[in-house]
């Protein structure tokens, strides 16, 4: 009787758990948002709202104020707690809805001021430009308020409402993005710890330099030494871990991005093609949302914005279509500061004690009955950051993007762009962060533009903190606008930008030392080679190729080293494999050769860096964005002190340390994969799986995360497929967004990993997954007959 009564009850709680769970499921979908029928809303004019297959919003209105009103609408429908999440990043404002964890990310966000550089960006926006932000803003503000009980189950989840949707939140936004595609700040940061650690002599040796057999975009370096000084390496560290924003913005190998321009001259139709994929962070809901603006007759113009701002920051329109890359550009320095120790708000310049600017901040920590407040100093070069972290020398930072820069402007030229003279007199205004800008147009032009705000330095290199206490090292202007690297209709007919070096030791001005590995760009050169009349069929294989130009590179050494090596049977064969595979490496999701190339480049990192540098400083030395074209370096020349290891008595060679790597790497994959060599596949240790931020839960992974998937690819492989060097080998950067357009005909064709929703249970939360993870693509609509076309439709009207 007990054991019947135990059944019963197990069944009970059963049925229970399935109708809590479709309660809960129901609640949720419930929050799901109208894409079809009509709405009553803050729009002038009424506007319609088409949802293709993809959920993809193609918006037709017959203003450009009712167009940007709708697209926050459509916007806010489909990333609304992503959008949240981006402003409170960047705000100072996680800790109010996260707890005490991201509070250092708060403290460091309101000290860098990336608000305070937005309210100076809003300030300079013409009426017209502050009316479409206000217009987009008003449209999300529309949708929170139509939606206030049915908000994304998120806002559920962790207990919260959004604010309203402001302007400024929309510019803060667009600066976070600029610091996430960098400057060089980590860099002079892990200079200044390693020479404490090391030494002048070994840093130098992995001072960021550029490969002779590399690629140039646009066939000078100002190399003037800077002084260093003792520092406090933990706090370095620390401030160097900060300045991630808890891992949001580590720097990955491969981060970056590709894109090219072929002319019309060789293609069958006579249009000029361009392809783009820019590599970010993966995740979901991706970083990418997809939309279609149309005023008939007049505007027409898609591709993708990220959430929270308004217009198309990459796509195409009836004339012209633009592609970006990573400049790179070093537009951070750090400048160490004497403060006066009678007066901490002072600090010395020119022999004099010059009062720093004071801005109070506050920012709430949840569970507190009060907000904290933190003073901020503001000196002619920048906020100092350093007092988020104990370090005895101050530092200030000096960032272009605190200058006041208009790219929203920008944005709305390039949308309505017909020609070569309005793209380039629209770039005038997009200063941050420095793009490579592609361009193509519908009668087969090209061109290329590196643009944005590169200072120019009195002295110095950037390669470590400069002395604040003199003027030696201030910035003295900017490149010329009209003297930075631009190319229009090159005799070869063909531009590739994959974030490799720009110009060449003629070029008159610095741009930067940390130019990324050749090795993209060398990979879609190759896929050009004696190609005439290119098609998108052409584009496909280059942006979608997995072979590795550094395998190839670096194949003579590790063959020679190997071949001379004293291995044991299992090591033999591995080594006869790899070897077979380093005459074609294509690093599939099947490929053994793969596996072992990219375990042992790890292998060779740790054995040649580690002894050396030490746990910490290590970490941070596979953060760093010049480690492989040193590294590399080194390897072919054969010659560096790092190579021996200071543990053994012995002094080591490049080819006793590659032994001793190789040996590793078998040892390691073995225990990973197993003892047959036939199933060391790529795929089996270098996966991908999308990650929602709620998904760090473990009870909800389940529900917002997908994958893992096997994945091709690395970091140097044209279809980049970028993994963190310190927890190998899941592939956490990619191009979350490819397309291409022929501009012959328009035929243009793109794939979003995941998908354009990010509601986890929409139907497009990631429809587009398998498609990007095979890839291949889907048509992108342009015409407003096809959108009309199309079934699903949401209609705003006047209230």
């Amino acid at each position: 009787m007990r054991k019947k009564w135990l059944l019963a009850l197990i069944l009970i709680v059963f049925i229970s758990l399935l109708i809590i769970t479709g309660i809960i499921i129901q609640v949720v979908r419930g929050s799901l948002p109208e894409t079809s029928g009509t709405i009553k809303t803050g729009v002038k004019n009424k506007v319609e709202i088409y949802r293709d297959q993809y959920s993809v919003p193609h918006i037709i209105a017959d203003t450009m104020e009712d167009l940007f009103f709708a697209q926050g609408y459509a916007q806010a429908q489909d990333r609304l707690w992503q959008m949240d999440m981006s402003r409170r990043g960047v705000g100072g404002k996680l800790s109010e809805i996260l707890g005490e964890d991201m509070s250092e990310t708060d403290l460091f966000t309101l000290t860098v001021g990336f608000y305070r550089a937005a309210e100076n960006n809003l300030t300079l926006l013409d009426p017209e430009a502050l009316a479409l932000l206000e217009a987009y803003a008003e449209g999300v503000n529309a949708f929170i308020a139509d939606n206030s009980d049915r908000l994304p189950p998120e806002f559920r989840l962790i207990g919260y409402k959004p604010e309203p949707w402001k302007p400024l939140d929309s510019l803060a936004i667009a600066v976070y993005m600029s610091w996430y595609l960098g400057g060089n700040m980590q860099t002079e940061l892990f200079h200044s710890a390693l020479i404490e650690v090391v030494g002048t002599p070994l840093t130098s040796e992995i001072f960021p330099d550029y490969p002779d057999y590399g690629p140039i975009i646009a066939p000078g370096d100002n190399l003037a030494k800077q002084e260093y000084t003792e520092v406090n390496v933990e706090g370095l560290i620390a401030l160097s871990r900060i300045a991630e924003l808890s891992g949001k913005t580590k720097y990955v190998p491969g981060l970056g991005s590709n894109n090219w321009v072929i002319s019309g001259d060789l293609t069958p139709e006579g249009g000029a093609i361009l392809a783009n994929d820019m590599h970010l962070a993966m995740g979901l809901p991706s970083i990418w949302h997809q939309a279609h603006l149309i005023i008939p007759d007049r505007f027409n113009v898609t591709g993708v914005m990220f959430p929270g701002i308004p217009g198309i920051i990459v796509g195409f329109n009836e004339n012209i279509a633009w592609g970006v890359t990573n400049t790179g550009p070093d537009v951070q320095d750090l400048y160490r500061l004497e403060l006066n120790p009678d007066n901490t708000h002072q600090y010395r310049y020119l022999d004099q004690w010059v009062d720093a600017e004071i801005i109070r901040e506050e920012f709430w920590v949840k569970g507190e009955d009060r907000p904290r407040e933190i003073e901020v100093m503001i000196t002619r070069f920048g906020p100092v950051i350093s007092s988020v972290v104990e370090i005895e020398t101050p530092l200030s930072l000096r960032w272009a993007a605190l200058e006041g820069t208009k790219e929203f402007r920008a944005i709305l030229d390039l949308m309505s762009a017909a020609d070569w003279n309005d793209f380039t007199t629209a770039l005038e205004n997009f200063m941050v962060p420095a793009q490579n800008f592609v361009y193509a147009d519908v009668n087969g032009n090209i061109g290329y533009r590196a643009n944005g705000l590169i200072p120019i330095r009195r002295s110095g290199n950037g390669l470590l903190p400069a002395d604040g206490t003199t003027d030696e090292f201030e910035w003295t202007g900017y490149i010329p606008w009209d003297e930075l690297p631009t190319l229009y209709n090159p005799p070869e007919g063909i531009i590739v930008t994959a974030n490799h070096r720009i110009t060449d030791d003629d070029y008159p001005y610095f741009i930067t030392t940390s130019w990324a590995p050749p090795y993209r760009a060398m990979g879609i050169w190759r896929e050009f080679e004696g190609a005439e009349n290119f098609t998108l069929e052409d584009i496909i294989r280059a942006q979608t190729s997995f072979y590795n130009t550094q395998a190839e590179t670096l194949a003579p050494v590790l063959t020679r080293a190997l071949e001379e090596a004293t291995l044991e049977e299992a090591e033999l064969s591995a080594a006869e494999l790899f070897m077979e595979w380093l005459e074609s490496p294509y690093e599939t999701v099947d490929s053994v050769g793969a596996t072992i190339y990219n375990c042992l480049y790890a292998q060779m990192l740790e054995k040649t860096f580690a002894d050396e540098m030490g746990e910490e400083l290590y970490e941070r030395f596979l953060h760093n964005r010049a480690s492989s074209n040193a590294f590399d370096r080194m390897l072919l020349s054969g010659e560096s002190g790092w190579f021996n290891n200071v543990s053994t008595e012995e002094t080591e060679t490049r080819d006793d340390m590659i032994e001793e790597a190789f040996k590793s790497t078998v040892a390691f994959i073995s225990s990973e994969l197993g003892a047959d060599q036939a199933n060391w596949n790529w795929g089996e240790l270098h996966t991908i799986t999308l990650k929602h931020n709620m998904g760090s839960v473990a009870l909800l992974a389940r529900f917002f995360n997908r994958g893992p998937y096997p994945v091709g690819g690395s970091f140097h492989t044209p279809a980049n497929m970028s993994y963190l060097l310190t927890e190998p080998f899941e592939a956490t950067h990619s191009a979350p967004w490819r397309y291409m357009i022929d501009l012959s005909n328009h035929r243009a064709i793109d794939a979003l990993a995941g998908g354009n929703s990010g509601h986890l249970l929409s139907d497009h939360y990631d429809d587009q997954t398998n498609m990007w993870l095979n890839g291949e693509y889907k048509n992108m609509i342009f015409y407003p007959d096809e959108v009309r076309s199309l079934t699903e439709k949401l209609v705003l009207e006047p209230k």
